[in-house]
C-alpha cells in the first residue's frame, strides 16, 4: 500500500506539470495572436509628400511621413477656416511618426519643424465651456484605381476623432457625438475613403482631446483596406464579442440554476461579477462603449484593480470552507488593502496623469505583481495538491496573461483584444468545473420527501421520454410497413409480366412439344431466357437500391476527376456504338482534370445509368452529347460547382411525367414495351446523388430529346 504523503507528492508533481504546460501554451498562444494581429508599418512607397497605395486586399499601415498641425480643431475646418493646403502658412511638423506612449508630443525622430518661429506650443482651446487640445494629422493618398472604395480604420487615439478626405466630412470615428458624451460605438472606428478621379485623396484626421491627457493625437497607425476586408474587419470583432456575450449569458442562467445547490452562493455571485467587469473593460477599450479618453482611462483603470482583486478573492473562495478562519484574514487582508491604497494612490495622482505616461501604468504593473505573488503563495504553499487547485491555477494564469496583455494594449488589426481569448479559456474551464462538481454529483436534500419526489419527478419524465421513444419507434415501424408493401407490390406488379410470359411459353411447349419445329422451340426458349434476365434485373436493382438506401457505409468518399472517369466511361459505350448510327460526343475542359469528393464506383453507376438510358431512349440516328465544366473558377475553392451534362436527342419525356421520372418503377408512358428497364435505375442515380450532397435536373421535350444535369461541390486534389 502506497503511504498518503507518497500520494500527495506525486499529485503535486503532476499538478506542477500540468501548470507549467499550460504556462507555456499560454505563452505561445499570447504571441502567436499578438504577432499575427499586430499593426505594423507596411512601408507604402512615399514621393514627394504622396503616398502611392499597393494594389493589394490586405490591410496597409501608414505609421510614418505623416504631416502634423497643432491647434486646429475639426471645427475650424468645418467653418471653413483650415483646409489642406493651408498647413504650408502655418506651424506644421512633416515625417511624423505615430507614437503608442506620448500621441502628438512624440512625433519621432524624423518629424521636422516648418514655420517654428510662429509655433506657441500646444494652446488650450475653449469652446461651448470646455477646454480642450486639438490638432490635425495630413496625408494624401494616390490610388492606382480611384473606383475602388477604401476603409480608412484608427483603432486607438486619444480624443474624438473626425476625418475628412478631399475637404469632404466623414464623419467621428466610434460614433460620439463630442468629446465628453459617452455613446455606443462599433468596435474600431473606420470610414470609406473615396478618392477623386484622378485616384487622390487628401485626408484629414483632426483630434481634439481633453486637457488632462498625456498623450492625446493617434497612438495607433491608421490603417487601410478594401471595403470588403474592412467590413470583415468590423464584422469579425462583434462577432467575437457575441460569443463572450452568448457565453456570459449561459453562464449566468446556468450557473443561476447549479448555484442552488451551493450552501453558500458568494462564489457564484463573485464569479458574476468578475465576469461582468470583464465583459465591461472589453466593451470600453474596444470603444463598443465610447467614452472621453480622460474617463476611459481611469474607469478602465478602476475596472482593471477590481478585476485583479475580485478574482483573488472569488479563486481563495474555493477554498474557504478547508482555511480556517484566522487564516482567511491573513490571506483576505492584504488584497484588500493592497486595493485600496492602488485606488487612492490613482486618484490621488490622477491629475497628474498629465505628467507621465507611464503612471497609470506603474500602479496597473505592480498591483498585477503585488497579487500574482499572493495568489502563487496562497496556492503553492497552502493548497497545492488538492483536487481543487489545478482549476484555481489555470484560472489564476489566465487572469495573469490577461492582465500582461491589457496593459500592453497593442496596435491590433482586428479588434479582437489577447486578453479577451484568456478571459474566454478561463470562463470555459470555470463552467466545466462547476459541471463536474455540481451537476453530476445530486445535491443532497433536505428532509427525505424532497428527494423522494425529486426521484419521482425524474421517473416520470424517464417514463414520458421511453413513452415517446415509443411512439417515435412505432410510427417508424408502421412506415417501414408501409414502404414493404409498396415495394411487395410494386415488384410482384413489375415480376407479374416476366412470370406470365414464362408460364405461357412453357405451356405451349408442355402441350404442343411435338407439334413445334426446331426454330419456334429455340425462339420460345429465347423469350423464356430473356423474361428471366429481365427479372434478374429485376431483382438486382430493387437490392441495390434498398442497399443504398439502408446503409450509408456503402459509400467510400475520395478524390475522383470528372473528367478521367466520364472519358473512360465514354470509351466503354463508344465502343459499343461502332456499328450503329448513334454516337457519343464528350466535351470535357483539356487542362481541368474537375476533382469532387465522390464514391467513384457509385458515380460510375449514375454516368452509366444516364448515358445507357439516352442510348435505349434515342433513334436509330442518335448523337449523344457528355459534358462537364468548372463553374466559378477563381472564387474560393468552397464556392466552385462541377456541371455535368448528359444530353440527347430522343423521344423525350412528356412534360406532366418528368417530375415522376425518379420514382421507383416508373417509367414513362411512351417509354415502349420493347425497350429494357426496371424503372429503378433512376431512382438509383437520385439515392446516388443525394448520398454525395448533390443535385440532379431533367428538361425534357417530346421528339426533341432529354438532358440530364448534375452539380456538385468542387474540391482539391
Amino acid at each position: 500500500m502506497i503511504p498518503q504523503g507518497n500520494k500527495t507528492t506525486k499529485n503535486q508533481t503532476k499538478q506542477l506539470l500540468l501548470v507549467l504546460l499550460f504556462i507555456l501554451a499560454c505563452i505561445l498562444l499570447s504571441n502567436q495572436i499578438n504577432h499575427s494581429n499586430m499593426r505594423e508599418d507596411s512601408m507604402v512607397r512615399y514621393e514627394n509628400g504622396v503616398y502611392r497605395m499597393p494594389d493589394t486586399d490586405e490591410m496597409v499601415c501608414i505609421g510614418t511621413n505623416l504631416i502634423f498641425v497643432p491647434n486646429i480643431d475639426y471645427e475650424d475646418i468645418d467653418s471653413g477656416e483650415f483646409d489642406y493646403y493651408d498647413f504650408m502658412t502655418m506651424p506644421y511638423a512633416s515625417g511624423v511618426s505615430i507614437s503608442a506612449d506620448e500621441g502628438w508630443y512624440d512625433l519621432g525622430h524624423n518629424a521636422l519643424w516648418h514655420n517654428y518661429d510662429k509655433f506657441q506650443g500646444i494652446r488650450t482651446i475653449t469652446r461651448e465651456g470646455k477646454e480642450k487640445n486639438c490638432g490635425v494629422y495630413l496625408m494624401t493618398l494616390c490610388f492606382d484605381n480611384p473606383d475602388i472604395t477604401y476603409n480608412l480604420s484608427i483603432p486607438n487615439a486619444n480624443g474624438l476623432v473626425r476625418v475628412y478626405c478631399n475637404d469632404n466630412n466623414l464623419g467621428f470615428l466610434w460614433k460620439r457625438t463630442n468629446e465628453w458624451t459617452p455613446g455606443i460605438g462599433f468596435g474600431y472606428g473606420y470610414v470609406p475613403i473615396i478618392p477623386d478621379e484622378n485616384g487622390i485623396a487628401r485626408i484629414m484626421i483632426a483630434i481634439s482631446t481633453n486637457t488632462k491627457i498625456n498623450n492625446p493625437g493617434l497612438i495607433s497607425m491608421p490603417g487601410l483596406s478594401p471595403s470588403t476586408a474592412g467590413m470583415t474587419e468590423a464584422v469579425i470583432p462583434s462577432l467575437w464579442l457575441m460569443i463572450q456575450l452568448i457565453l456570459f449569458l449561459f453562464v449566468l442562467g446556468g450557473g443561476f440554476l447549479i448555484s442552488k445547490t451551493f450552501k453558500n452562493r458568494t462564489i457564484f455571485y463573485l464569479f458574476i461579477a468578475t465576469e461582468l467587469m470583464i465583459l465591461a473593460f472589453t466593451l470600453i477599450d474596444c470603444n463598443f462603449i465610447s467614452l472621453d479618453t480622460y474617463t476611459r482611462e481611469i474607469v478602465k483603470f478602476d475596472l482593471f484593480i477590481f478585476i485583479n482583486t475580485v478574482t483573488f478573492i472569488f479563486v481563495n473562495t474555493f477554498f474557504a470552507q478547508r482555511t480556517k478562519k484566522r487564516k482567511q484574514f491573513f490571506i483576505f487582508a492584504p488584497i484588500v488593502v493592497g486595493t485600496i491604497a492602488t485606488i487612492l494612490v490613482f486618484w490621488a495622482g490622477s491629475s497628474s496623469l498629465t505628467l507621465s505616461p507611464l503612471f497609470p501604468l506603474v500602479p496597473e504593473i505592480v498591483f498585477t505583481l503585488f497579487v500574482a505573488l499572493l495568489t502563487a503563495y496562497n496556492l503553492v504553499f497552502i493548497h497545492f495538491g488538492e483536487d481543487i487547485a489545478l482549476y484555481a491555477c489555470i484560472v489564476v494564469v489566465c487572469q495573469l496573461f490577461f492582465c500582461v496583455n491589457a496593459i500592453s494594449n497593442i496596435n491590433r488589426i482586428v479588434n479582437i483584444p489577447t486578453y479577451s481569448v484568456f478571459f474566454v479559456i478561463a470562463d470555459t474551464t470555470l463552467e466545466f468545473f462547476f459541471v463536474m462538481r455540481y451537476v453530476i454529483q445530486s445535491r443532497k436534500l433536505e428532509d427525505t420527501m424532497e428527494h423522494m419526489q425529486f426521484l419521482v419527478q425524474e421517473k416520470t419524465l424517464r417514463i414520458s421520454e421511453i413513452n415517446k421513444d415509443l411512439f417515435n419507434t412505432n410510427k417508424r415501424l408502421m412506415e417501414n410497413e408501409q414502404a414493404r408493401k409498396n415495394v411487395l407490390s410494386n415488384v410482384s406488379h413489375d415480376l407479374r409480366t416476366p412470370i406470365t410470359a414464362i408460364r405461357g411459353y412453357a405451356e405451349i411447349l408442355l402441350s404442343r412439344k411435338g407439334n413445334l419445329s426446331d426454330s419456334q422451340q429455340e425462339n420460345y426458349l429465347r423469350n423464356i431466357i430473356r423474361r428471366a434476365e429481365q427479372m434478374e434485373r429485376i431483382i438486382s436493382d430493387i437490392v441495390e437500391l434498398t442497399r443504398l438506401e439502408s446503409n450509408a457505409n456503402e459509400f467510400q468518399f475520395m478524390d475522383v476527376s470528372i473528367s478521367e472517369l466520364l472519358d473512360e466511361i465514354c470509351m466503354m459505350y463508344s465502343a459499343d456504338l461502332q456499328d450503329t448510327k448513334k454516337e457519343i460526343v464528350v466535351e470535357l475542359p483539356d487542362d481541368d482534370l474537375l476533382f469532387v469528393k465522390a464514391d467513384p464506383k457509385k458515380l460510375s453507376r449514375v454516368f452509366e445509368n444516364l448515358i445507357s438510358n439516352a442510348i435505349n431512349y434515342t433513334y436509330e440516328e442518335a448523337r449523344i452529347v457528355v459534358k462537364a465544366w468548372r463553374e466559378g473558377e477563381g472564387k474560393d475553392i468552397h464556392k466552385q460547382t462541377i456541371h455535368i451534362e448528359v444530353s440527347d436527342n430522343g423521344i423525350g419525356i412528356p412534360e406532366n411525367e418528368v417530375k415522376n421520372i425518379f420514382d421507383r418503377f416508373y417509367r414513362a408512358k411512351n417509354s415502349g414495351q420493347n425497350i429494357k428497364g426496371t424503372g429503378i435505375g433512376l431512382s438509383i442515380v437520385k439515392t446516388i446523388i443525394d448520398r454525395h450532397n448533390a443535385t440532379i435536373s431533367v428538361k425534357s421535350a417530346i421528339g426533341r430529346g432529354t438532358s440530364f444535369h448534375i452539380e456538385m461541390k468542387a474540391t482539391y486534389r
